[in-house]
């Protein structure tokens, strides 16, 4: 009888702890624990992870009603937090349920989320969850960047002539472990650009991409260049790629008049006063082509050695055209020359000509010279020059053809059989004194 009372309270004593202090006791839990909690995880949209932590590893399980002293007896998730070393970096713990863990009664589950603070950027950390014997269960997580990547960050289309359509795709790459919906695909400005396929709300699967195409319509007014913004909207966060694109211009300048002062009539004159010919400037961007000209008044005609039509005009280049003006009465001649063009901007594509006849051929005889081209023989021929002054013959870039002294006032002739065809500057003195006259070569 002694022997059972001394056990009994052994036994009591087993079960009580006393505290530092030796005023107050714990009960002694029967049965271990040696195993952590176990974690469980799943992917969220948005780069977020879902974990389960448990603390249900009895052995037996259910535990007995009193535990033996080998027994497996879970204890219960005491804490949840994110480890100290290492930092974690861009990454927050949220709590699920529940949020609080008291010993008794003891929680055996408990959800929580990890997620990126900025979804931008990627971020790291390790999680600690600890049960009530002080076991520990850690799990290092790494997440990507939640918001999708674009496949460029700009994108310009280049120089598209106006009248044509520029082209570019765009490629959205959903890099979390969950579908990413895109809520919207925008323009800021949606003038000269359009998305033309793939837009609207639309689901990325894990890992998966997406392709927006888009157009770019420019107008003359696109010379200077265009631009506009295209936002990708998700949950997730936004992604914005800047498009840019130049409109092709060609642009047409032409001189606006040609004047000839020529008074004596049925006398070919190339060299009107003030600009001596015709200059078409492309000011556009993109080149153009002349396709012809058409003058409205026969006595202005194209000067020989004209360029052959179409005439390319690159960007920013000019070329120029000789006008002659030959009239047999007196009195004043007005036209135009209207040149032809494929330029997107050919409004500026007329020159006036104007011409004046004052003296007749019989009120020149015997005191002005008379200069023509004779083609039968392939000579110039000067009539009524003056003896003993020099002549000079030169093509219109100012090269020498021939120079000679006038032997016989009455007839002087050049041979011209060795010149191409064109207009010739003639310099030659008679009783009014030195002139310069043009003279078309044609044969």
């Amino acid at each position: 009888m002694r022997k059972l009372c001394l056990l009994a309270a052994f036994a009591v004593f087993a079960v009580q702890v006393m505290t530092a202090g030796g005023d107050n006791t714990q009960a002694v839990e029967p049965g271990i624990d040696t195993m952590p909690p176990v974690l469980t995880m799943q992917s969220l949209p948005c780069g977020v992870r879902e974990f389960t932590a448990t603390e249900t590893r009895n052995i037996p399980d259910p535990p007995r009603a009193t535990p033996n002293e080998r027994d497996q007896v879970e204890r219960g998730i005491q804490s949840i937090r994110l480890a100290l070393d290492p930092q974690a970096q861009n990454i927050k713990l949220t709590l699920i349920n529940p949020t609080t863990f008291p010993k008794d009664p003891k929680v055996t589950s408990a959800t929580f989320q990890v997620a990126l603070i900025d979804a931008s950027k990627g971020g790291s950390c390790v999680v600690e969850v600890r049960d009530w014997n002080n076991n520990l269960t850690t799990r290092q997580i790494t997440i990507g960047a939640a918001t999708p990547t674009l496949s460029a960050a700009a994108i310009n289309v280049g120089l598209i002539k106006v009248g044509q359509n520029g082209q570019g795709t765009l490629t959205v790459t959903n890099n979390t472990g969950a579908p990413l919906v895109i809520t919207s695909i925008t323009l800021a400005n949606g003038t000269r650009f359009a998305v033309t396929a793939g837009g609207g709300s639309v689901t990325i699967p894990a890992g998966g991409t997406h392709t927006i195409a888009f157009s770019y319509t420019p107008i003359i007014g696109s010379e200077a260049g265009d631009s506009d913004v295209l936002t990708v909207a998700t949950a997730c966060g936004d992604v914005t790629c800047a498009l840019s694109g130049t409109g092709g211009v060609s642009r047409i300048s032409t001189t606006p008049a040609l004047t000839f002062d020529e008074t004596r009539a049925d006398y070919e004159d190339c060299t009107p006063t003030g600009p001596t010919e015709i200059t078409i400037t492309n000011t556009g961007n993109v080149d153009m082509n002349i396709t012809g000209w058409t003058f409205n008044n026969a006595e202005f005609y194209a000067a020989a050695g004209a360029p052959s039509k179409p005439v390319a005009v690159v960007a920013g280049a000019s070329v120029t055209i000789n006008v002659c003006f030959k009239r047999a009465t007196l009195g004043v001649a007005t036209g135009n020359v209207t040149f032809a063009n494929d330029a997107t901007d050919g409004a500026d594509n007329v020159t006036s000509l104007n011409g004046n006849i004052t003296t007749g051929v019989e009120d020149e005889m015997g005191k002005t010279a008379r200069v023509w081209f004779d083609a039968a023989n392939e000579q110039i021929v000067f009539t009524t020059v003056r003896v003993n002054s020099p002549v000079f013959v030169h093509d219109i870039n100012g090269r020498v053809l021939a120079s000679s002294t006038v032997s016989d006032a009455g007839s002087f002739r050049i041979n011209t059989s060795a010149w191409n065809n064109g207009v010739v500057v003639i310099t030659y003195s008679d009783e009014n004194g030195q002139r310069t006259r043009t003279l078309s070569i044609v044969r």
